[in-house]
């Protein structure tokens, strides 16, 4: 439970301490307090240096993610503080809205000897009466469209909408630039890197075989990966518990990923640099998001179908669909380049990725439109398997998780789908089942770019 400063002082007198306890308690509650609203205003400063000068002296351990937290406090607009609590020793944690979408987050500040020694956002549902007023279809697509020339214009959105009812295309719609020397404007075809939304391909080539019978929900990874480390990981995680990523099988971006990363190019070389690992927590206990678990999906893929992964997938599930421009690597003409850091600082253009089973491939709005038609005609899965992609299992923070998707609700209406994000990169793909909708977003822009734009019409479609 958290414990406001008051509960926290109160909690310490019923205990018995002593004076000078409760007087550290207030000072550590104090400190939390003055230094959320250091940070908070540095944050909001209409001046970007005051942001970079702030993290330099007193949060050093964000200078590697200045320009990913520039490139937020830009699409935000800044936040407003909603309230604020103690929820630990040297912790406090802070309700926020952005000023320019209806976005709400958590931050936690992790408060050290005259610093902050750490600072996390996380998402945050919005509070209990908070409403955004539904529109008739047209009025939320002009709503829609006022909102993204705003926000190019000012060089805050760069990226493609789409937003359709079945096949029936509503708004279709391209922002900023794919590169900047030579400067190239985007279009609707322009391709972009997807980032984790690949996930939901491997989880359909997965779902394909086990509707052949050739793999179960439940059979391990020891059992499908003869070749896989003799671990307690491989002997008890389940493709239901890597589909779900409740497995335990954690990530793999870090120091040894980055002293490795030109070695690691297919899931073999990811399984024989971390695969004696053992799981993070009981597989099956609860959810842990894993891009390590979808790299082992890929390389069951590979066992059991006898064909790379990234083959597999062209074959039964991009030509099949009709994703024409949809592919693990990028061509640069016709690609969006990844940019990170902001108009203020100036954006800096960063490598391509290169395609896993984990993510990082691209496609256009069009060819995602495709894929979404593709499955809600049973051309991809039947009616039986589409369900256990679609069907919540497991509780997921704000949200569910499927047999491979994220289930979700924006303002009262259920949607499922998954998002990417990295630097450079943000992309949202939802389906509304009870309403036909369908919105893809992409950006060539860090998170929230691709993902405020999708809460934002996904609240105002009609219902």
């Amino acid at each position: 439970m958290a414990l406001t400063r008051r509960d926290f002082l109160g909690t310490a007198l019923m205990l018995g301490c002593s004076p000078r306890l409760l007087w550290a308690a207030d000072a550590i509650a104090g400190d939390g307090q003055r230094w959320l609203t250091r940070w908070l205003v540095a944050f909001n400063d209409a001046r970007a240096s005051t942001y970079i000068d702030f993290v330099h002296a007193h949060v050093p351990s964000l200078v590697p993610y200045l320009d990913d937290d520039l490139g937020l406090r830009e699409a935000s607009g800044g936040f407003t503080l909603l309230g604020s609590e103690s929820t630990g020793p040297a912790e406090i944690t802070a309700r926020l809205r952005d000023r320019r979408w209806d976005r709400f987050s958590r931050v936690v500040l992790t408060i050290g000897k005259d610093r902050i020694d750490d600072l996390s956002f996380q998402g945050a549902p919005p509070p209990a009466d908070f409403r955004v007023r539904r529109l008739g279809a047209r009025d939320a697509i002009d709503s829609l469209r006022l909102k993204l020339r705003t926000e190019a214009a000012d060089g805050r959105f760069s990226g493609t909408v789409l937003v359709a009812k079945g096949k029936t295309i509503l708004f279709r719609e391209a922002y900023g630039d794919c590169a900047m020397s030579p400067s190239r404007a985007v279009t609707p075809t322009t391709r972009f890197c997807v980032g984790s939304m690949g996930k939901m391909f491997t989880a359909v080539c997965v779902l394909q075989l086990i509707q052949q019978g050739r793999m179960h929900l439940t059979d391990t990874i020891a059992s499908l990966l003869p070749a896989y480390p003799d671990t307690a990981l491989a002997r008890q995680v389940t493709v239901q518990h890597l589909l779900t990523h409740s497995g335990g099988t954690g990530d793999f971006f870090g120091p040894e990923y980055d002293a490795h990363q030109a070695e690691l190019r297919t899931p073999s070389d990811f399984i024989r640099q971390f695969g004696k690992r053992e799981p993070a927590f009981p597989p099956g206990s609860r959810w842990g998001y894993s891009n390590f678990g979808y790299i082992l999906l890929g390389a069951i893929v590979e066992q059991v179908a006898g064909a790379a992964w990234d083959d597999y997938m062209d074959t039964h599930v991009f030509r099949i669909a009709g994703m024409t421009s949809t592919s693990p690597r990028a061509s640069k003409e016709g690609t969006a380049e990844p940019f990170t850091g902001s108009v203020q600082t100036g954006l800096k253009p960063l490598p391509f990725y290169v395609g896993l089973p984990a993510g990082g491939g691209y496609s256009t709005i069009d060819d995602l439109h495709r894929f979404g038609m593709a499955l809600r005609g049973m051309r991809l899965l039947d009616a039986d398997h589409l369900d256990l992609l679609t069907r919540a299992r497991v509780p997921a923070g704000n949200a569910q998780w499927s047999l491979g998707l994220r289930v979700g609700i924006r303002n009262g209406a259920t949607y499922y789908g998954h998002g990417g994000s990295a630097p450079g990169v943000n992309g949202d793909f939802a389906m509304y089942p009870g309403s036909g909708y369908q919105t893809v977003v992409l950006s060539n822009r860090g998170h929230p770019h691709a993902a405020n734009v999708a809460d934002y019409i996904g609240a105002r479609l009609p219902s």
